[in-house]
Protein backbone atom coordinates (compact mmCIF):
# COMPACT_ATOMS: atom_id res chain seq x y z
CA UNK A 1 0.00 0.00 0.00
CA UNK A 2 1.80 3.13 -1.20
CA UNK A 3 0.77 6.45 0.34
CA UNK A 4 1.44 10.08 -0.50
CA UNK A 5 3.51 11.78 2.19
CA UNK A 6 3.72 15.39 3.29
CA UNK A 7 7.22 16.69 3.94
CA UNK A 8 6.91 16.89 7.72
CA UNK A 9 4.02 15.27 9.48
CA UNK A 10 2.61 13.58 12.51
CA UNK A 11 0.99 10.26 11.85
CA UNK A 12 -0.93 7.76 13.98
CA UNK A 13 -1.11 4.18 12.78
CA UNK A 14 -2.94 1.12 14.08
CA UNK A 15 -2.11 -2.18 12.47
CA UNK A 16 -3.67 -5.60 12.48
CA UNK A 17 -2.33 -8.85 11.09
CA UNK A 18 -4.68 -8.51 8.12
CA UNK A 19 -4.91 -4.76 7.96
CA UNK A 20 -3.55 -1.35 8.65
CA UNK A 21 -4.83 1.91 9.94
CA UNK A 22 -3.21 5.15 8.95
CA UNK A 23 -5.08 8.28 9.74
CA UNK A 24 -3.65 11.59 10.90
CA UNK A 25 -1.46 13.89 9.02
CA UNK A 26 -0.88 17.55 9.70
CA UNK A 27 1.79 19.90 8.49
CA UNK A 28 4.34 20.19 11.30
CA UNK A 29 4.72 23.94 10.88
CA UNK A 30 1.00 24.68 10.81
CA UNK A 31 -1.23 22.16 12.52
CA UNK A 32 -4.25 23.93 11.08
CA UNK A 33 -3.38 23.06 7.46
CA UNK A 34 -4.60 19.68 6.20
CA UNK A 35 -1.91 18.04 4.08
CA UNK A 36 -3.53 14.62 3.69
CA UNK A 37 -3.57 15.02 -0.11
CA UNK A 38 -0.64 17.40 -0.50
CA UNK A 39 3.04 16.74 -1.01
CA UNK A 40 5.32 19.58 0.04
CA UNK A 41 9.03 20.16 -0.43
CA UNK A 42 11.71 22.36 1.05
CA UNK A 43 14.94 23.87 -0.17
CA UNK A 44 16.51 23.79 3.28
CA UNK A 45 17.80 20.28 3.85
CA UNK A 46 20.76 20.55 6.20
CA UNK A 47 20.81 21.16 9.94
CA UNK A 48 23.36 23.75 10.99
CA UNK A 49 22.48 24.25 14.67
CA UNK A 50 22.13 21.80 17.51
CA UNK A 51 18.72 21.60 19.12
CA UNK A 52 17.60 20.49 22.55
CA UNK A 53 18.30 16.84 21.72
CA UNK A 54 21.47 17.46 19.71
CA UNK A 55 22.36 17.87 16.06
CA UNK A 56 20.67 16.56 12.95
CA UNK A 57 17.65 14.26 12.94
CA UNK A 58 17.26 10.62 13.96
CA UNK A 59 15.02 7.84 12.67
CA UNK A 60 14.21 5.23 15.30
CA UNK A 61 12.30 1.95 15.16
CA UNK A 62 11.60 -0.50 17.97
CA UNK A 63 9.57 -3.68 17.58
CA UNK A 64 8.51 -5.73 20.60
CA UNK A 65 6.89 -9.17 20.65
CA UNK A 66 4.88 -10.09 23.75
CA UNK A 67 2.86 -12.95 25.16
CA UNK A 68 -0.79 -12.06 25.74
CA UNK A 69 -2.33 -14.86 27.86
CA UNK A 70 -5.70 -13.06 28.05
CA UNK A 71 -6.37 -10.28 25.55
CA UNK A 72 -9.25 -8.97 27.69
CA UNK A 73 -7.18 -8.58 30.84
CA UNK A 74 -7.53 -4.86 31.58
CA UNK A 75 -4.35 -4.72 33.66
CA UNK A 76 -1.94 -6.88 31.70
CA UNK A 77 -3.06 -7.16 28.07
CA UNK A 78 -1.19 -4.81 25.75
CA UNK A 79 -3.89 -5.41 23.12
CA UNK A 80 -6.59 -4.22 25.50
CA UNK A 81 -4.58 -1.13 26.37
CA UNK A 82 -3.83 -0.25 22.76
CA UNK A 83 -7.49 -0.61 21.87
CA UNK A 84 -8.41 1.79 24.67
CA UNK A 85 -5.72 4.27 23.64
CA UNK A 86 -6.97 4.18 20.05
CA UNK A 87 -10.39 5.31 21.26
CA UNK A 88 -9.14 8.32 23.21
CA UNK A 89 -5.99 9.38 21.32
CA UNK A 90 -5.98 13.03 20.21
CA UNK A 91 -4.52 12.49 16.77
CA UNK A 92 -5.53 15.98 15.69
CA UNK A 93 -2.74 17.72 17.60
CA UNK A 94 1.03 17.51 17.94
CA UNK A 95 0.81 17.19 21.72
CA UNK A 96 -1.71 14.37 21.33
CA UNK A 97 0.66 12.37 19.12
CA UNK A 98 3.56 13.06 21.49
CA UNK A 99 1.51 11.84 24.45
CA UNK A 100 0.30 8.78 22.55
CA UNK A 101 3.79 7.72 21.46
CA UNK A 102 5.19 8.18 24.96
CA UNK A 103 2.27 6.32 26.51
CA UNK A 104 2.65 3.30 24.23
CA UNK A 105 6.35 3.05 25.12
CA UNK A 106 5.42 3.24 28.82
CA UNK A 107 2.75 0.56 28.46
CA UNK A 108 5.32 -1.76 26.90
CA UNK A 109 7.73 -1.05 29.77
CA UNK A 110 5.03 -1.91 32.29
CA UNK A 111 4.60 -5.31 30.63
CA UNK A 112 8.26 -6.20 30.37
CA UNK A 113 7.60 -9.58 31.98
CA UNK A 114 5.62 -10.55 28.88
CA UNK A 115 8.26 -9.44 26.36
CA UNK A 116 9.68 -12.38 24.41
CA UNK A 117 11.74 -10.73 21.68
CA UNK A 118 12.61 -7.35 20.24
CA UNK A 119 14.46 -5.59 17.46
CA UNK A 120 15.56 -2.01 16.89
CA UNK A 121 16.99 0.30 14.26
CA UNK A 122 18.67 3.67 14.57
CA UNK A 123 19.80 6.06 11.85
CA UNK A 124 21.17 9.60 12.16
CA UNK A 125 21.24 12.23 9.41
CA UNK A 126 22.34 15.81 8.91
CA UNK A 127 20.15 16.05 5.81
CA UNK A 128 16.43 16.15 6.56
CA UNK A 129 15.41 14.87 3.12
CA UNK A 130 17.52 11.75 3.64
CA UNK A 131 16.01 11.30 7.10
CA UNK A 132 12.50 11.60 5.69
CA UNK A 133 13.29 9.10 2.96
CA UNK A 134 14.57 6.53 5.46
CA UNK A 135 11.53 7.08 7.67
CA UNK A 136 9.17 6.58 4.73
CA UNK A 137 11.05 3.49 3.57
CA UNK A 138 10.74 1.89 6.99
CA UNK A 139 7.06 2.79 7.20
CA UNK A 140 6.34 1.20 3.83
CA UNK A 141 8.27 -1.92 4.78
CA UNK A 142 6.15 -2.36 7.88
CA UNK A 143 2.86 -1.66 6.12
CA UNK A 144 3.79 -4.14 3.43
CA UNK A 145 3.27 -6.93 5.96
CA UNK A 146 -0.46 -6.20 6.11
CA UNK A 147 -3.34 -6.60 3.70
CA UNK A 148 -6.37 -4.54 4.70
CA UNK A 149 -7.53 -1.61 6.76
CA UNK A 150 -9.46 -2.52 9.91
CA UNK A 151 -9.45 0.58 12.13
CA UNK A 152 -9.25 4.13 10.89
CA UNK A 153 -9.06 7.39 12.82
CA UNK A 154 -8.36 10.63 11.01
CA UNK A 155 -8.43 14.12 12.46
CA UNK A 156 -10.30 12.88 15.51
CA UNK A 157 -13.00 11.12 13.47
CA UNK A 158 -13.50 7.34 13.57
CA UNK A 159 -13.85 5.89 10.08
CA UNK A 160 -13.73 2.28 11.20
CA UNK A 161 -15.84 -0.03 9.07
CA UNK A 162 -19.11 -0.51 10.95
CA UNK A 163 -19.50 -4.09 9.75
CA UNK A 164 -16.08 -4.85 11.22
CA UNK A 165 -17.25 -3.39 14.53
CA UNK A 166 -20.18 -5.80 14.54
CA UNK A 167 -17.82 -8.71 13.88
CA UNK A 168 -15.61 -7.54 16.74
CA UNK A 169 -18.57 -7.21 19.09
CA UNK A 170 -19.67 -10.73 18.26
CA UNK A 171 -16.26 -12.26 18.92
CA UNK A 172 -16.68 -12.70 22.66
CA UNK A 173 -14.26 -15.56 23.15
CA UNK A 174 -11.12 -14.79 25.12
CA UNK A 175 -8.06 -15.91 23.21
CA UNK A 176 -4.42 -16.18 24.14
CA UNK A 177 -2.08 -14.85 21.49
CA UNK A 178 1.26 -13.32 20.76
CA UNK A 179 1.31 -9.59 19.92
CA UNK A 180 3.79 -7.43 18.04
CA UNK A 181 4.03 -3.67 18.58
CA UNK A 182 6.22 -1.35 16.51
CA UNK A 183 7.06 2.27 17.28
CA UNK A 184 8.58 4.18 14.38
CA UNK A 185 9.55 7.82 14.73
CA UNK A 186 11.67 10.61 13.37
CA UNK A 187 12.95 13.11 15.90
CA UNK A 188 15.34 16.03 15.94
CA UNK A 189 18.80 15.52 17.42
CA UNK A 190 21.07 12.57 18.10
CA UNK A 191 20.04 11.79 21.69
CA UNK A 192 17.38 9.14 20.98
CA UNK A 193 19.98 6.52 20.14
CA UNK A 194 18.30 3.28 21.12
CA UNK A 195 20.48 0.18 21.53
CA UNK A 196 20.67 -1.74 18.26
CA UNK A 197 22.21 -4.86 19.80
CA UNK A 198 19.53 -6.20 22.10
CA UNK A 199 21.19 -8.81 24.29
CA UNK A 200 18.83 -8.61 27.25
CA UNK A 201 15.55 -7.16 28.47
CA UNK A 202 17.58 -4.30 29.95
CA UNK A 203 18.52 -3.16 26.45
CA UNK A 204 14.85 -3.17 25.44
CA UNK A 205 13.94 -1.17 28.53
CA UNK A 206 16.64 1.40 27.77
CA UNK A 207 15.31 1.92 24.26
CA UNK A 208 11.70 2.26 25.37
CA UNK A 209 12.65 4.71 28.13
CA UNK A 210 14.51 6.89 25.62
CA UNK A 211 11.50 6.97 23.34
CA UNK A 212 9.02 7.65 26.14
CA UNK A 213 10.99 10.64 27.39
CA UNK A 214 12.44 12.19 24.24
CA UNK A 215 9.22 12.34 22.20
CA UNK A 216 7.79 14.77 24.77
CA UNK A 217 10.71 17.22 24.59
CA UNK A 218 9.52 20.50 23.09
CA UNK A 219 8.61 20.15 19.43
CA UNK A 220 11.43 17.72 18.59
CA UNK A 221 9.14 14.92 17.43
CA UNK A 222 8.74 15.25 13.66
CA UNK A 223 6.77 12.11 12.88
CA UNK A 224 5.56 8.95 14.62
CA UNK A 225 3.79 5.73 13.73
CA UNK A 226 2.44 3.07 16.06
CA UNK A 227 1.68 -0.31 14.57
CA UNK A 228 0.43 -3.48 16.18
CA UNK A 229 -0.93 -6.91 15.41
CA UNK A 230 -3.30 -8.67 15.90
CA UNK A 231 -6.00 -6.01 16.02
CA UNK A 232 -9.07 -8.08 15.11
CA UNK A 233 -10.45 -10.19 17.95
CA UNK A 234 -10.91 -13.13 15.60
CA UNK A 235 -7.16 -13.29 14.94
CA UNK A 236 -4.39 -14.88 16.95
CA UNK A 237 -0.64 -15.06 16.38
CA UNK A 238 1.53 -18.02 17.28
CA UNK A 239 5.21 -17.76 18.13
CA UNK A 240 5.93 -19.30 14.75
CA UNK A 241 3.83 -16.64 13.00
CA UNK A 242 5.69 -13.86 14.77
CA UNK A 243 9.18 -15.01 13.85
CA UNK A 244 8.11 -15.78 10.29
CA UNK A 245 6.78 -12.25 9.77
CA UNK A 246 9.48 -10.54 11.86
CA UNK A 247 12.69 -12.53 11.29
CA UNK A 248 14.81 -9.66 12.66
CA UNK A 249 13.43 -10.19 16.18
CA UNK A 250 15.96 -11.26 18.79
CA UNK A 251 14.94 -13.30 21.84
CA UNK A 252 15.73 -11.39 25.04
Amino acid sequence: HLMDYSHIFLIFVLMSKSGYVRRHRRDYNDLGMDTSTTTTTTTTTAFSNAGVLGEGVSVVQMTVALNVPNRDDEENSILYKLKELSKTARTDSRVGVQDLTSQVALELLRRKQYIVASSSKYFHFYNENKAEREYNNLAIQERGKFEKETVSKYDGVDYTNQQQKLIEDGALQTQATMAVVTILLTIEGDSTKVPTKLNSISDVEEGLRLIASDVKVGSCLRGAEILWTPEERTETLSRRDVFADYPELRIV
